[in-house]
């Protein structure tokens, strides 16, 4: 990276306004700048290696990104080059050509959100992985970046990009076959190559295994010291204390207003604010062991899946028995056969309906013997798939979105009065989580009401008020198999704790309900340690602790 002008530069006091919008006075503005303004310089500019992180609750944090994506009004406006300095020069400085490249694929400034619905609103079928691929499904990640990327990048780029993301071994393999870490790591590729000068990463790290977080940060602080391209990445306050090593600057935004200062000053105020709250949470969540010994609820018997015609093991002789009530938290790396072992239990898998009947057994009943409609009902699921995947183009409102998770579809049905009042009963816990973004600088209101709430459109809810309703969703039936495949990814740290206060209240009204965890962090799972049972994947064989 060259140049002698910064990345970006607001000035002092600056205010974002909604494009368009003739309002500039500070009380009307989206957020508010301190009286440094913000300055992220390249690193020719910088007499020292800078790394950014943006922090704050999840509104602050969407409007931060949006106002780096030029989508709001700065004012005043900077003085000319604007707020882009040195990404204004290349737009100047490159032929018509190259313009026209800059401008479609090759964008100076590329924002990458892994928890992100179809753009179009439709539903999106999570489970096509497992079933017999459709010739659009074959689609290698190789052809993918050959096809997605104009002008095509070199052989021998792509092999460069895929090395130092550590994922060669994946260029071959469908895009549907990829696990969740995996394809996290090959979309930041599939961003590098691209060769943006900004690239905005929002929890990067999420949903990868301890290992791969590692290797993952170290790349993108390579990249970012070495000068060729400043990264920045948005982070939740439950990752905070896990902020990566090479980060030196932090970018906060709490109700509209932004802190600006380095990263030392920043975990000093927040380790100050949450100390206490910390404590009260310990306290809060100690539990009760049960004696009795329940019901199987699951239980696999030797089972092994392999894809590629048996060239591919996934899972091999997996033996494991879920009873009612227990709680299971299940670990393993990414790409360890997590994912394929949960889509038998969902009976997503087509080799559920095949195993032998002794072999995969749901509820005392073999798989095989249970209609895929019944399972539906009887396992409440949150996932990060269930999250992109969920319509948001049929206007379907809050209560309807978790009326849905009684029969476990996604689309609207008829609920009885008992069911009615478990959806009212549910959404009352929560109205003032899913109350809207509110300027703290305009004066307060007594917020929307249950109802106002209740007949909301989804797609109109903050993604982090999206996935509380649909962990909602998850629980509404009180199945008798709860599945929380890491369920406080694109979750606020507030809501995440509302939802395990509900959980608790959950699991004492209903002794019965057995509950799978799945995460790659042990402050993710929602009971005490020591209450729950652990199951480890390696190389597709189980531990059980």
């Amino acid at each position: 990276m060259s140049g002698h002008l910064p990345l970006v530069r607001f000035p002092p006091n600056a205010l974002i306004h909604r494009l368009g919008s003739p309002n500039t006075s500070k009380s009307t503005a989206l957020l508010r700048f301190p009286e440094r303004g913000w300055t992220i310089n390249t690193n020719s500019e910088s007499n020292k290696k800078e790394g950014w992180a943006i922090v704050g609750d999840s509104e602050g944090r969407k409007l931060a990104v949006e106002t780096l994506l030029s989508r709001h009004k700065i004012h005043p406006l900077p003085p000319t080059p604007g707020p882009f300095p040195f990404i204004s020069t290349l737009s100047t400085s490159k032929s018509e050509s190259e313009n026209e490249l800059n401008l479609s694929t090759h964008k100076p400034i590329r924002h990458l959100g892994f928890s992100r619905p179809s753009a179009t609103g439709e539903f999106t079928d999570f489970t096509a992985r497992y079933g017999a691929l459709q010739e659009e499904d074959r689609l290698s990640f190789r052809q993918t970046l050959l096809t997605t990327i104009h002008p095509a990048p070199h052989e021998g780029e792509i092999e460069r990009v895929m090395g130092l993301m550590g994922i060669e071994k994946l260029l071959d393999l469908p895009n549907v076959s990829l696990s969740s870490g995996q394809t996290r790591r090959a979309r930041i590729a599939l961003s590098l190559l691209t060769k943006p000068v900004l690239l905005i990463l929002e929890d990067p790290m999420s949903g990868l295994d301890v290992k791969s977080r590692k290797e993952v940060s170290d790349i993108l602080g390579n990249l970012n010291a070495k000068g060729e391209i400043r990264v920045i990445v948005v982070v939740r306050d439950k990752n905070l204390d896990n902020l990566p090593e090479w980060i030196t600057d932090v970018a906060e935004i709490k109700a509209g207003e932004v802190w600006i200062g380095n990263k030392d000053e920043y975990l000093q105020h927040h380790q100050k604010t949450t100390s206490t709250a910390t404590e009260a949470k310990i306290e809060e969540v100690k539990e009760t062991k049960g004696t009795e010994v329940g019901k199987e609820v699951v239980k696999l018997d030797k089972v092994s899946v392999s894809y590629g015609e048996g060239s591919r093991p996934v899972l091999k002789e997996i033996c494991w028995t879920i009873r009612e009530g227990e709680k299971w938290h299940l670990v393993g790396a990414n790409g360890s056969g997590k994912t394929t072992l949960l889509s038998l239990i969902l009976g997503h898998h087509p080799r559920s309906y095949s195993l032998p009947s002794s072999a995969l057994t749901l509820f005392d009943k073999a798989r095989r013997e249970i209609s895929t409609v019944q399972l539906k009902s009887m396992i409440g699921h949150t996932s990060p798939e269930i999250f992109i995947a969920f319509p948001r183009n049929m206007g379907l409102s809050a209560y309807q979105t978790i009326g849905s998770g009684f029969k476990g579809i996604f689309t609207r049905s008829q609920l009885d009065e008992k069911q009615k009042e478990r959806v009212l009963g549910l959404l009352d816990q929560v109205k003032d989580l899913l109350q809207p973004a509110t300027n703290a600088a305009i004066e307060e209101t007594q917020g929307m009401s249950l109802r106002d709430i209740a007949l909301k459109e989804f797609s109109h809810f903050t993604p982090s008020q999206q996935n509380l309703l649909l962990f909602l969703r998850a629980i509404v039936g009180r199945p008798n198999l709860l599945i929380l495949d890491e369920p406080s990814q694109g979750v606020d740290e507030v809501v995440w704790e509302r939802c395990k206060a509900i959980l608790k209240d959950e699991w004492e009204s209903d002794k019965k309900m057995a509950t799978i965890a799945v995460s790659h962090y042990e402050d993710e799972v929602p009971w005490s340690k020591g209450q729950g049972k652990i199951i480890k994947l390696d190389n597709g064989q189980a531990t059980l602790e």
